[in-house]
């Protein structure tokens, strides 16, 4: 007879790190950081989450905080992006990301989405290619639309990683790792129904043991304040409090933004040394941050941000217009994807035209064409109201003078109102999803 096998003892042995025999971990410099959380925050239990807008997903929210991570900077030899809500869910949904950051077609992409420690997982793996390529890398984590717990936000938050520089915002240097089947949520192949385990024990065993063994493990390289997350914060908090946290006070007003929050946590901790850890699905990793003193400055920005945003009771309603389904060609959305997410118009001399003719204006016959990005700010020119697309929905529309001379007619972001003279950005948003893909496209905001 085999002998029989306890499958949940009462008092569990300490989890057996073999940390001291592993190869070294990855160390790089953070260079930029980036972010985007929806103004909208609505409740959410006892506190309240950043509420995406229904033409916002998870790469739109990453192009947004993607591009303020590469202002000024270098383009990335390589982009990767973490999320657990990609609008593909095969196919890859980086490509779009991608584009829309104008990155080179020779730029290498990466796409994580297995779990919310897959944001802390994507960094191991930046690091790693920064530190081997010597060159930079983009990291973009993101989470919009599932609704898996209460407590589930939206938002993203982007890295700009490169080697060890003396220039960097801080010194990140990935600490130990753990993997072991135990597992929270999942789907099975073709089944359409999310899986989950039995709470109490998940959180229990899968999250705060898991979470508070790999702190200690994580600690014994150099003492330093631990933030911890996981998907639930009640065993997030448990874990945290007894590695001496005091607890995550950034997801009461931002929820827990899965794949970007602990990229989230790392930057609103920039003004001190920490240790920040994620787990999930018995699987989890930590880094260890060394900040500058010029980082203080940027925790305290995104500290701001993260505490900021308007209270609303619900989330803006989904637009009617059922059976919406346009016509969608992907030779076509292949051929113009340059206009459609690169925004690139073609300049005649002194005039840039978008979008770009299939002439030159009968002016211009004697000039080059050049193809040219626009700028992604300007003026409202005019505006006004359409009041059949989609589905009878008022919808803004305006014209902009962006700021290198290009005229831009754009909707307008939902929940949002420009008027003449105001100053005005190009954000990407979803449009429809005809055809079965998405189209993604341009839209008009206010500049905060």
């Amino acid at each position: 007879m085999l002998p029989v096998r306890a499958i949940m003892p009462s008092a569990p042995p300490a989890m057996a790190f073999a940390h001291a025999s592993s190869p070294s971990h990855p160390v790089g410099s953070l260079l930029a950081v980036g972010a985007a959380l929806p103004a909208d925050r609505v409740p959410a239990g006892r506190g309240r989450r950043c509420a995406a807008r229904p033409d916002e997903d998870g790469i739109t929210l990453a192009a947004q905080a993607g591009a303020e991570a590469l202002d000024q900077a270098d383009l990335p030899a390589t982009l990767v992006l973490a999320t657990t809500t990609p609008p593909y869910d095969e196919g890859g949904s980086v490509q779009v990301l991608a584009e829309l950051l104008r990155l080179t077609p020779a730029t290498c992409a990466v796409e994580l989405t297995a779990t919310a420690r897959d944001g802390l997982s994507a960094l191991r793996v930046a690091l790693a290619l920064a530190q081997a390529q010597r060159a930079p890398v983009l990291l973009c984590a993101s989470h919009a639309g599932s609704r898996e717990t209460e407590q589930d936000g939206d938002g993203a938050v982007a890295l700009l990683l490169g080697p060890p520089a003396d220039t960097a915002l801080a010194t990140l240097t990935m600490g130990p790792s753990h993997v072991e089947e135990l597992r929270d949520r999942w789907r099975l192949r073709r089944d359409p129904e999310m899986r989950e385990g039995d709470s109490s024990f998940v959180d229990e065993y899968g999250a705060t043991r898991l979470a508070t063994d790999l702190g200690r493990a994580a600690c014994a390289q150099g003492d330093a304040p631990v933030a911890v997350c996981a998907p639930s914060g009640r065993a997030a908090t448990k874990a945290e409090r007894a590695l001496g946290g005091a607890g995550d006070e950034i997801a009461p007003r931002t929820g827990l933004l899965g794949t970007a929050h602990p990229l989230l946590r790392l930057v609103c901790g920039l003004d001190a040394p920490q240790i920040v850890l994620a787990v999930a699905a018995g699987m989890g990793e930590s880094v260890r941050v060394a900040p500058a003193p010029a980082a203080a400055e940027v925790s305290q920005r995104m500290r701001d941000r993260a505490a900021g945003g308007s209270e609303r009771d619900a989330p803006l309603p989904i637009p009617s217009g059922a059976g919406f389904d346009p016509y969608a060609s992907g030779p076509r959305a292949w051929r113009e994807r340059g206009q459609d997410l690169r925004l690139e118009g073609i300049r005649y001399g002194d005039r840039l035209v978008y979008p770009p003719p299939a002439a030159p204006p009968p002016d211009r016959r004697d000039e080059p064409p050049v193809i040219q990005s626009l700028a992604r700010e300007g003026t409202v020119l005019t505006h006004t109201r359409d009041h059949v697309y989609p589905g009878g929905d008022v919808t803004g529309m305006v014209v902009l003078e962006l700021d290198d001379g290009a005229r831009f007619y754009s909707q307008v972001a939902m929940g949002e109102e420009l008027g003449i003279g105001d100053r005005a950005q190009l954000i990407p948003r979803r449009l429809h999803q005809g055809g079965g893909v998405v189209q993604y496209f341009w839209k008009a905001a206010p500049c905060r």
